[in-house]
């Protein structure tokens, strides 16, 4: 008598539901485990000679435990149950796909799935001894699929498990042509299955699918070179143009050959949605350049007002002249506004999640009132209502302000008003020298000598997290900026609905 075949059944969502297939039939023993990872558990201290998995069961897993389960036992045939509808099951007694639509819930797959496994394990034909669970259509030894058959009766899981999986995945012949895709490929590359099975994988890219990637040439050359060598490991990233039929996204591709099978010398290519995880790399990348211009102030531009406090305190010390006092105090005052700055720098680094409706008269009148303007004056001139961060707005404007009543003198006028796809600050002051100009907005690069050379650096970071531009303009009458004043334009703004 043969010993039972070993089948371990990965039930899913639906455990409970039913008794699994081939339960009671006396040529399968059959164990049963409610998910993928218990299933790996079982495989780590037993291994059957089969393992059959749901789809509810695939659908539950993360990608990682189906892939824990496809190595776990590498001579372990893995099978997908009930079996797909497309392609049909080969045999006499495989269910239609009427039968499968009509109602896959009852749809009795256990004459197909005991073809399977056997074919799976390379076990003879039938050896059933329940007949009455195939009916009238049991397979006969002549026409049950076995593993000498041209085709065989199954999909593997590595196959229909990956077909939901959000892991692209394409399966090439040994002529590069392509034999299976997931769902994972049409949705990333915006293509549509039929259309793409049986292509030439060097003809699809070079006609299409090169032309959805941002550097077409080299992701068609280092991708078919794969294909005139097929005997090496492939990885690199690339970027995927988004349009109406696929979103813009940064994929990982990985690809390598097949060693045996029925595609043996063929290949396989994965592609891994990375956009996120790109994002963030790219956000870190900005906090460390952030830390690394924090430590640079605090170690060098601090430093030097502390420097000047010391000696000019140990002078006071042995003279007691009061001007060394005055010198010292000048020092302080020097950095408390470069911890101000620097406070105010850190919040730039956080990014702007949420927008409102911002009205740009009340907003620089609100923050005129927040600052020391002695003498100076302000006019806004500007009838607009913006989308911006109403707080990181409030900082751009008082830095301008406080800018241009430092640079032109207490009794400096200074206009707010609109421009052509945003606002203006102009004043009235001596202006900035053309030399300057391409230099004002970055970090610690100051005119005077009480200047910490962060307040419109703090503007352009604002006006970045915004998505808007800033830019030192000439004056409104001539070009010659000392005549006019200073003139900072903000553009790219977005105006709030119906204003």
């Amino acid at each position: 008598m043969t010993d039972p075949i070993r089948v371990l059944y990965l039930s899913g969502s639906t455990a409970g539901a039913r008794s699994p297939p081939l339960a009671d039939h006396t040529g399968f023993d059959v164990t049963t485990a409610d998910s993928v990872t218990e299933g790996c558990d079982r495989l780590s201290t037993d291994t059957p000679a089969c393992v059959v998995a749901t789809p509810a069961a695939i659908a539950d897993a993360d990608d990682a435990a189906i892939r824990t389960l496809w190595n776990a036992t590498p001579e372990c045939p893995c099978l997908l149950a009930p079996p797909p509808s497309e392609p049909p099951v080969v045999g006499d007694g495989a269910p239609t796909m009427a039968d499968t639509a009509a109602d896959p819930t009852t749809a009795d797959h256990t004459p197909s799935l005991a073809a399977r496994i056997r074919t799976a394990v390379g076990a003879p034909a039938t050896t059933d001894a329940n007949p009455e669970h195939y009916g009238d259509n049991r397979a006969t030894d002549d026409s049950a699929p076995t593993a000498d058959t041209a085709e065989p009766a199954y999909r593997s899981l590595i196959e229909d498990g990956l077909a939901i999986s959000s892991v692209g995945t394409f399966v090439l012949d040994s002529d590069f042509s392509v034999v299976w895709l997931n769902d994972g490929i049409e949705e990333y590359f915006g293509v549509d299955r039929e259309s793409v099975l049986g292509r030439d994988k060097r003809r699809l890219i070079n006609d299409r699918l090169k032309h959805i990637f941002a550097e077409s040439e080299r992701f068609a050359e280092t991708v078919c070179a794969t294909y005139d060598d097929n005997t090496y490991v492939e990885q690199f990233t690339c970027h995927v143009v988004g349009d109406d039929s696929r979103d813009d996204r940064w994929l990982e591709h990985s690809s390598y050959p097949i060693q045996d099978g029925p595609y043996a010398g063929g290949r396989i290519e994965h592609y891994v949605d990375i956009t996120e995880q790109r994002e963030t790399h790219q956000q870190l990348e900005a906090q460390n350049e952030r830390l690394a211009e924090f430590a640079s102030i605090a170690s060098h531009d601090l430093r030097n007002p502390l420097h000047v406090m010391g000696s000019s305190l140990e002078l006071a010390a042995e003279t007691g002249e009061a001007e060394h006092f005055e010198r010292a105090e000048r020092a302080v005052d020097r950095m408390e506004q470069l911890i101000d700055d620097l406070l105010v720098l850190a919040q730039q680094g956080e990014g702007i999640d949420t927008v409102e409706p911002v009205d740009l008269d009340d907003i620089a009148r609100e923050c005129w009132g927040n600052l020391s303007t002695a003498e100076a004056t302000l006019r806004v001139e500007a009838d607009r209502t913006i989308m911006a961060d109403r707080s990181r707005l409030s900082q751009l404007l008082e830095n301008l302000f406080s800018n241009s009543i430092d640079h032109a003198g207490t009794g400096v006028t200074i206009t707010v008003d609109a421009c052509d796809g945003g606002f203006v600050v102009v004043d009235d002051g001596p202006g900035v020298p053309p030399d300057d100009r391409e230099n004002i907005f970055k970090r610690g690069y100051t005119t005077t000598r009480e200047g910490t050379g962060l307040g419109l650096y703090i503007v352009s970071e604002i006006a970045a997290a915004h998505g808007w531009d800033v830019a030192i303009a000439e004056g409104a009458e001539s070009t010659d900026s000392a005549e006019n004043g200073a003139r900072i334009e903000i553009t790219g703004v977005d105006d709030a609905a119906g204003s």
